[in-house]
C-alpha cells in the first residue's frame, strides 16, 4: 500500500501506521488525514492483523492539526467563512474519524514520544492503551484562545476538576504526570519506549482474532451505555458553532492559532 504520509507495516500480526511528516512534527493536513484513514481500514480488513500501534516518525507522535491547512483548521472549500450548516457537517466528518479508531475491532496501542498535544493528544485518547515516554509532552495548548474542544474524553479519562484544570489552564504536562493522571495507561524511559510498546502489542496478538473482538465490543457497548457518543455529537456542535463567522478553526483565537503554526515549524 503506497501512501503519501504514512508509513504501514506488518509484523508478527501487528500492524504499525506510523504518522510521516517529520519535518512538521506530524501536524494532521489534509494528506496525513486520508492516509491515516486508509491505514486503518487496511489493519481493520486483514485478519493477519490482531493488533495496531500508532505512532509517529521524528521528534514529535503528533503537534496537532496543520494550522495551514486541515479540515479542522480551514474553511471548507467553496466557502468564505464557517457557517453552521458547513461547521457541523465538517466536524461531524471529524469526531466520526475518533469513533471510528475507538470501535476498530481490533485494539489500538498509542507509541508517544515528544510532543503529543491538541489532535495529537485526541489521537493517543482514542487508542485503546497509550504509552508514553516519560519526557514526551502532553496536553492541549490551543485552549488557551476559548472555545470548546470537540474531544469529550477529557472529563471522561481525569474526571472533571483535572479536566477543568488542563484545559482552563491549557498547561503541558509530562508522560509521568499523563500517567498519574490517568491520560496514558504507562510511562517508560524514551529509549525502553519501543521495546514496551511491542511486548504489550505482543501480548494482545496472542489473544485469538474473534475473541478480542468480542472483548472490544463488549467494552465499548459499555461506553455507549454511558452515552459516549452522545458525548462526542454535543462536543463537536458545540465546537461547530465557535466557528461562525471566523475565518479560523474552533473558537481559537487567531493569534493563538499563528503562535501554534509557529510551533509547528520548528
Amino acid at each position: 500500500m503506497n501512501l503519501e504520509t504514512v508509513i504501514y507495516e506488518v509484523k508478527d500480526n501487528i500492524a504499525k501506521i506510523i504518522m510521516n511528516r517529520p519535518d512538521k512534527r506530524n501536524a494532521l493536513n489534509h494528506q496525513l488525514l486520508s492516509d491515516l484513514d486508509a491505514g486503518f481500514h487496511e489493519a481493520e480488513n486483514d485478519d493477519n492483523v490482531r493488533v495496531v500501534i500508532l505512532s509517529g516518525a521524528g521528534p514529535s507522535f503528533c503537534a496537532g492539526y496543520d494550522l495551514r491547512g486541515s479540515p479542522y483548521t480551514s474553511v471548507p472549500d467553496g466557502y468564505d467563512e464557517w457557517t453552521t450548516s458547513n461547521a457541523l457537517k465538517t466536524l461531524r466528518g471529524i469526531s466520526e474519524r475518533y469513533l471510528m479508531i475507538m470501535n476498530l475491532t481490533k485494539p489500538v496501542i498509542a507509541q508517544v514520544h515528544g510532543y503529543c498535544v491538541a489532535a495529537g493528544c485526541y489521537l493517543q485518547m482514542c487508542c485503546d492503551v497509550g504509552i508514553a515516554a516519560e519526557n514526551a509532552i502532553l496536553g492541549h495548548p490551543a485552549t488557551r484562545g476559548g472555545g470548546v474542544t470537540s474531544m469529550p474524553l477529557w472529563v471522561t479519562m481525569l474526571g472533571l476538576r483535572k479536566a477543568k484544570e488542563l484545559l482552563m489552564t491549557s498547561k503541558l504536562i509530562s508522560g509521568i504526570e499523563a500517567e498519574r493522571i490517568g491520560l496514558v495507561n504507562m510511562s517508560v524511559a524514551e529509549d525502553k519506549l519501543e521495546e514496551e510498546v511491542w511486548k504489550v502489542a505482543t501480548n494482545m496478538a496472542e489473544v485469538p482474532l474473534d475473541g478480542m473482538a468480542i472483548l472490544k465490543e463488549a467494552l465499548n457497548t459499555h461506553a455507549e451505555i454511558l452515552n459516549r457518543t452522545a458525548l462526542f455529537t454535543y462536543h463537536r456542535q458545540l465546537n461547530a458553532l465557535g466557528r461562525i463567522g471566523r475565518s479560523g478553526g474552533g473558537g481559537l483565537n487567531l493569534n493563538v492559532l499563528r503562535q501554534r503554526a509557529k510551533e509547528q515549524r520548528t
